[in-house]
């Protein structure tokens, strides 16, 4: 299947260093944290295996002798709150580890020491700390990255150092639009792309995007726009809440680009699946043709089975399924249907490894002392392009019948596999000193029996509380990253609970499982050659590393050219431990001939103990000397606002390896005229260049604008990357929300000829503008009456506009209805429409919001283009004319003592009419029904003596039309 989305970030803002800035302090949000993590799986009861115990987890109750894990080399807190789930997240580059949580952020160096205090994300992304961010560092670009939510529209923002440092760097952050709410994404490094997978479109999964790749290269290097490509799980058996995962690469080797995979779980407890397997997808990205992107599905692999159904849960949507001790019954979140984050991939000299874990039931007999466990597994694969496979799978269960969930596992330079996790005790555990959540770590070495955990669990801190701040939440994440200093060394983070101050804390963990070996050296990186225009004699330049305790010299490294004979050499220098040492073979390779080749090299040292970790490999691309072509076009982009002069703006690549200057560029909007112009400037081999067109284009009118975008080099050697097709869209923004769960929203319209009833809610956004809502300026006054399903303590709140100008936007010059409250859900209530003189004559937008202000500020109402998190928008036509309907006018006759006759005549109408008065605000005074007389005229006598003065209204019609006019009491 090919990406059903091909789009580019919407915005890009630099951000400058952290260091030096009054920076902004963290503001909790009120309302629930993440609210939108709903509805699990539907599951059959009594279907599924196992029926019994689980049977991996008799492998691990088989281990004799556990080793000694060594206790943390170092424990820090990372921050701490009063709400929960925190979302902890971290990783740890060469110089700082970074952390966060929610709606802030904190930055240690590696003693633990604090450079950047609990602070907001705002200080990273400007205005903005919707939360749920995710920090990774990229090894392979020496950038850390950090994510959260977006909402203003739905999608994500994500942020890339512009150096390794990210105290003193300074930001790259992009906006990425969704269309919906992305909840719980998880967040993945390859080679051509971040991937992301999101909880998003439940039930609609298999057509609608749920998986995102962003172009990584464009990220790192800091162009103004950055493309992004998604596409649906076709194939994903999935009937509620779900957590895929992308394959994170970690290490010093980034896999080739393409063959990307993405992996979940299908339980056979699940309505509508028959095994338990891992199922997994196969992504290939073409950036230079998005709309070639593709998604396959590739293995679905055998697995001993598993539960992981935690099954009558007594939180919110069967989520809370783990008792917490000494909480009269309070249960916590067992993070069911999760992949845990994250899911680490590695490359050896002979396969390729990833580890992923989530959690399962192992006591199905006692819902009330339910215990959970860790399903666990390596797969590999034997060489790149090939299928996946089971190396090992195992199922981790804390000692003393201690629940074990919320874990994050990865593998070291050696094979070794570290993995951090949290505990939690029975309800019976009362006296037991680690009862409540706490933080804990295992692992097993390389060679260790399979499926197994061989280390003792060893303690990062132990809770002394119940979660206090939320009756049910947990996490959502912890997450283990691997030092990139050793690449043997674990940094872990999660939650737990205290029970004095904030009670929620993040806490960080270090820990080693690598054993002193004495003697380990490898390839660490090939250096030289670059892709470059390739001659007969390009020299070949490694790093190697000493992994081992003791320092090695004389050792043999070899390099191959596609798999042919090795050129052996001997590095006659000494290499201390922990160190490395650059080496330039002295025979030199051909690389003259070909469009790539892959360069192998690895060390023979022949006391080598981990012959797994000598060797890297990479691809280099041999450039024809002439060579450019457009790679992307940064602006304009999909959206609103687009302008009858809109500037045009390409990015060029020099594809080959000579440097180019006076480059003919072009671009054709819609198969109309082609412009001309020149890019005057120097580009560099393997480099790129922006360039805005002088001549604009009228992009004024919604619809959708087919772009030709290319160069004309002279003598250009390949002219298959000279041009690319994007298609911008001028749209009128469509912010969607969740309207599904507590039916917030408008679901009864009425207003003039236009009533509709029990409107669905879908994602929030509803296009109702084949509705004509017809108005008549002349009239001045109308009636709006409205239901929502939400209502109560001022709670839910209602804006409308007209867009009178018709651009688009909704100023607010055209908010006729600002932030009015809804009383009552599932009745009746009327707001007053005033067209005075600034309202124009002819066919218009019309735009009504409702949502529920206490997740949504009043202000975030009344931005007429921001996503609630539970609300809808529905957009309507509106006709406005002027004395259009003289044969049926309505009038109100004042007359003494506070008496009124209200006339209108219409042959049309029907034989009774109900007639309503309201008050300025839109209250409901009086209704009654008035019958047509004889000669088509309806007259009512309105006695007013026992209201107050002022202004009222007065509506007389059906429920599909009607005519209101305004009066005074005095």
């Amino acid at each position: 299947m090919h990406s059903t989305m091909q789009t580019t970030s919407i915005e890009m803002r630099e951000v400058a260093p952290l260091i030096g800035k009054n920076l902004l302090l963290e503001e909790p949000r009120s309302g629930e944290i993440n609210p939108r993590r709903v509805n699990v799986n539907k599951v059959v009861p009594g279907k599924g295996f196992p029926k019994g115990q689980d049977e991996l987890l008799q492998n691990q109750k088989r281990v004799n002798s556990f080793r000694s894990a060594a206790a943390p080399s170092l424990i820090f807190e990372a921050n701490s709150n009063f709400i929960a789930p925190t979302d902890p997240t971290g990783a740890i580059g060469p110089n700082h580890y970074m952390s966060a949580r929610n709606f802030a952020f904190t930055i240690h160096d590696r003693s633990g020491n604090v450079l950047i205090e609990s602070t907001s994300l705002r200080n990273i992304f400007p205005g903005e700390d919707l939360g749920d961010p995710i920090v990774f560092y990229d090894n392979f670009a020496d950038r850390f990255v950090i994510t959260q939510f977006s909402d203003t529209p739905n999608g994500f923002l994500v942020a890339v150092c512009k150096g390794p440092d990210p105290v003193n760097d300074g930001w790259y952050t992009y906006r990425f639009n969704t269309s919906s709410f992305p909840d719980y994404p998880k967040f993945s490094v390859w080679s051509d792309g971040y991937y992301v997978t999101a909880n998003k479109n439940q039930g609609s999964q298999q057509t609608q995007e749920v998986v995102y790749v962003l172009e990584r290269e464009q990220m790192i290097a800091g162009f103004e726009t950055a493309q992004m490509v998604g596409f649906p799980l076709s194939g994903a058996r999935i009937g509620g809440f779900y957590s895929p995962a992308s394959f994170n690469a970690i290490g010093k080797t980034l896999p080739p680009e393409g063959d990307a995979r993405i992996i979940y779980f299908q339980d056979d407890g699940w309505e509508g699946v028959d095994q338990d397997i891992l199922k997994l997808w196969s992504i290939d990205v073409n950036w230079t043709d998005p709309e070639s992107s593709t998604i396959t599905e590739s293995e679905e692999l055998n697995v001993t089975s598993f539960d992981a159904v935690f099954e009558n849960g007594d939180g919110p949507f069967g989520f809370g399924s783990l008792p917490q001790p000494g909480s009269d019954g309070q249960r916590i979140d067992a993070l069911a249907g999760a992949i845990n984050y994250a899911s680490n991939y590695r490359r050896f000299c002979d396969y390729n490894s990833v580890v992923l874990n989530f959690p399962i039931d192992i006591d199905n007999v006692s819902e009330f002392a339910r215990v959970s466990a860790i399903r666990w597994y390596e797969l590999r694969q034997n060489g790149d392009g090939q299928d996946w496979y089971v190396y090992q799978e195992g199922t981790y269960a804390s000692p003393d019948g201690k629940s074990a969930w919320c874990a994050s596992m990865a593998m070291d330079v050696f094979g070794n596999i570290g993995m951090g996790y949290s505990t939690i005790g029975t309800v019976a555990d009362l006296a037991s000193e680690d009862s409540f959540v706490s933080i804990r770590y295992t692992g097993r070495l390389a060679g260790d029996p399979l499926g197994t955990m061989t280390f003792a669990e060893e303690t990062i801190a132990i809770g002394t509380a119940v979660n206090e701040t939320n009756d049910y939440r947990y996490g959502d994440y912890s997450q283990i990253t691997v030092d990139p200093s050793d690449d043997q060394t674990f940094w872990h983070i999660g939650e737990y609970f205290e029970n004095s101050g904030n009670n929620a804390r993040n806490i960080v963990g270090v820990f080693k499982l690598a054993e002193n070996i004495l003697s380990d050296v490898g390839v660490v990186s090939i250096d030289a050659p670059d892709d470059d225009a390739f001659t007969t004699s390009e020299a070949v330049t490694i790093t190697l590393k000493n992994f081992g305790s003791t320092a090695q010299s004389n050792i043999p490294v070899s390099y191959s050219i596609n798999g042919d004979t090795p050129v052996n050499e001997i590095f006659t220098g000494s290499i201390s431990s922990g160190e490395t040492a650059s080496f330039t073979f002295s025979t030199t390779a051909d690389l003259s001939i070909g469009e790539s080749a892959f360069i192998s090299a690895e060390t023979n040292l022949g006391t080598d103990t981990m012959p797994d970790n000598d060797c890297s490999t990479t691809e280099v691309f041999n450039l024809l000397p002439n060579d450019v072509g457009v790679v992307s076009l940064s602006s304009p982009v999909t959206g609103g606002g687009l302008t009858a002069e809109e500037s045009i703006t390409i990015v060029i690549k020099n594809f080959g390896g000579s440097a180019q200057s006076n480059i003919p560029v072009f671009y054709s909007l819609n198969d109309g005229a082609v412009i001309e112009e020149v890019f005057a400037g120097t580009i560099e081999g393997g480099e790129t260049a922006e360039y805005t067109f002088t001549v604009t284009t009228d992009m004024s009118e919604f619809g959708s604008y087919l772009f030709v975008l290319g160069t004309e080099l002279t003598g250009d050697q390949n002219v298959t990357n000279d041009s690319i097709n994007r298609t911008v869209q001028h749209q009128l923004c469509a912010p969607t929300s969740n309207c599904s769960q507590y039916r917030d929203g408008v679901t009864s319209f009425t207003l003039s000829n236009i009533s509709k009833t029990e409107i669905p809610c879908t994602d929030g956004y509803e296009d109702f503008t084949s509705d004509i809502i017809r108005l008549d300026k002349s009239i001045g006054t109308y009636i709006l009456t409205v239901q929502t399903g939400f209502a109560g303590d001022d709670k839910e709140q209602l804006s409308l506009w007209i867009d009178f100008n018709d651009d688009g936007l909704f100023d607010d010059s055209e908010l006729l209805i600002s932030n009015e409250v809804i009383e009552e859900p599932d009745t009746d209530q009327s707001f007053v429409i005033i067209l005075d003189d600034t309202a124009v004559v002819g066919t218009h937008l019309l735009r009504v919001r409702a949502g529920d202000t206490q997740s949504n500020s009043g202000a975030k109402l009344n931005e007429a283009c921001g996503s609630m998190e539970y609300g809808t928008t529905h957009d309507y036509l509106v006709d406005i004319g002027e004395n259009t309907n003289n044969d049926s006018n309505l009038i109100v006759i004042s007359q003494p003592n506070d008496q009124f006759l209200i006339a209108m005549s219409d042959s049309n109408a029907d034989e009774e009419l109900r007639l309503s008065i309201y008050t300025l605000t839109g209250k409901t005074i009086l209704t009654d029904t008035v019958r047509k007389d004889a000669g088509s005229r309806f007259e009512y006598s309105l006695d007013m003596s026992f209201v107050s003065p002022g202004i009222y209204f007065v509506r007389l019609g059906s429920s599909q039309t009607g005519k209101s006019a305004k009066f005074y009491v005095y």
